[in-house]
């Protein structure tokens, strides 16, 4: 499978979204790990800088024996607890959910970490109380985590709506390379037209002007070879036939046996030269897309009237098998005549000695024409229709009639079909041409 521009971009562009997004709430987390640590450390400290007066306060109300009232809290989640020590590290009162036993921090001022949690440890003035307040790190996770969701969560919303934008401005700018692919699918030898430039985009108008520039020198060089073909072919006709005349009149004077088989050996092979001629004009026609011009022919007639005419210059009999209904088809009278004409000559020419052509009509439209000869590889079969091939080398010919065969139907749309052997004995050529009756 062939790889898509548009695919590429499609996928690239949601892929660069997906990780440039990514990559921003990376940067982000980061930054608020960084700021949520300095504002929970801060708080830390803070906190118990106004536990431990609060503490020691009540610390020496106790121990005056004085009567206040003791306030104790309900149970709740607490995000920080507390251990109040002495000078000796007696712990003198705690949170009401921190552990019996001391925090595994030293009685040393400032933040301590372990695994799980933040301490911060602070003094009186005196040095007589100490206050252990911890953190766990869950909670700075939880917040962490919390931010990174909500980060995230529109990511889920936005990212299939960025995918739908992407879709359509791909299409969008797909839609500039679907017009010149278009354009450039209906040139060929027979339109060669430039393409328009106009709505090409800036970056491919360069491309459009090149292809133009292309189709103008090609276009240029094939109206020069179709012309030199025609040309040439219709100036050999007369020279031709007035060679064939004189060698008309001077086998005719002559008495000298041997010297009349030369001069017919001269006039066969300038008849050769006649039937390259005639090739060469029914192809310059072919090539100039005469075959184009579409309209309702009569199939039944035209066959009689080509076979007819085949008769006068070839002793090979023919037979013709057709319904009895006249069979219309869509096509150019001359083309069509000229794809029948080829087609009977080609079965003469390469059929075995005494055996007839088979010339089938079809009410669907369908022409088939059979011979009996050596049946042909298959191997060669498919390339008979390229110019210069021929399946006997020893037989006369130009190898290019079925080439214009070929040409004539791909331009009318209809289609050939070749096939080798064809009979029970594995013999025979059969070319079945169908035409269009709509």
């Amino acid at each position: 499978m062939r790889p898509s521009i548009a695919k590429k971009l499609y996928y690239r562009l949601t892929a660069s979204l997906f990780v440039l997004w990514l990559g921003v709430v990376a940067s982000v987390a980061w930054v608020v790990q960084h700021e949520a640590d300095e504002v929970f450390d801060s708080n830390l400290q803070e906190t118990a800088q106004r536990i431990l007066p609060l503490a020691v306060h009540e610390e020496h109300l106790r121990k005056l024996g004085g009567d206040f009232q003791r306030f104790e809290p309900a149970d709740h989640k607490e995000y920080l607890t507390y251990q109040i020590f002495d000078r000796n590290g007696v712990m003198l009162m705690r949170s009401h959910v921190a552990p019996l036993t001391p925090f595994p921090v030293p009685l040393q001022l400032g933040l301590h970490r372990t695994e799980d949690q933040s301490f911060f440890v602070d003094a009186s003035k005196d040095g007589n109380f100490w206050i252990k307040l911890a953190e766990q790190k869950s909670h700075r996770k939880s917040t962490l985590n919390d931010t990174i969701k909500l980060l995230l969560l529109p990511l889920g919303a936005l990212l299939p709506l960025a995918i739908l934008l992407i879709h359509l401005s791909v299409r969008s700018v797909r839609k500039s390379l679907g017009k010149l692919d278009q354009e450039l699918s209906t040139r060929g030898s027979r339109v060669l037209d430039p393409i328009p430039t106009t709505a090409l985009p800036t970056e491919l108008l360069g491309l459009g002007e090149s292809v133009n520039l292309l189709l103008a020198r090609l276009k240029g060089a094939l109206e020069a070879e179709r012309n030199f073909a025609a040309n040439s072919a219709h100036e050999l006709r007369t020279p031709i036939a007035s060679a064939m005349a004189q060698l008309d009149v001077l086998r005719e004077a002559l008495s000298d046996p041997q010297t009349k088989g030369r001069v017919a050996d001269a006039r066969a092979m300038i008849e050769r030269l006649e039937q390259m001629t005639v090739k060469l004009l029914q192809l310059a026609r072919v090539e100039s897309g005469m075959a184009f011009n579409v309209s309702q022919v009569n199939l039944t007639s035209l066959c009689k009237m080509l076979i007819r005419d085949h008769s006068f210059r070839s002793r090979r009999q023919v037979n013709l098998t057709m319904p009895e209904l006249p069979v219309m088809v869509q096509g150019d009278l001359d083309a069509v005549g000229i794809v029948i004409q080829n087609l009977l000559e080609n079965a003469d020419r390469y059929a075995a000695e005494g055996s007839a052509v088979q010339v089938e009509l079809f009410a669907e439209g369908c022409l088939r024409v059979t011979n009996d000869c050596t049946a042909i590889s298959e191997e060669l079969l498919p390339t008979l229709v390229n110019r210069f091939v021929r399946a006997d080398q020893s037989k006369p010919g130009s190898g290019i009639g079925l080439s214009i065969v070929q040409t004539i139907l791909v331009q009318c749309g209809a289609v050939l079909k070749l096939r080798s052997p064809c009979d029970v004995n594995g013999r025979g050529f059969e070319a079945e041409v169908c035409f269009s009756t709509d």
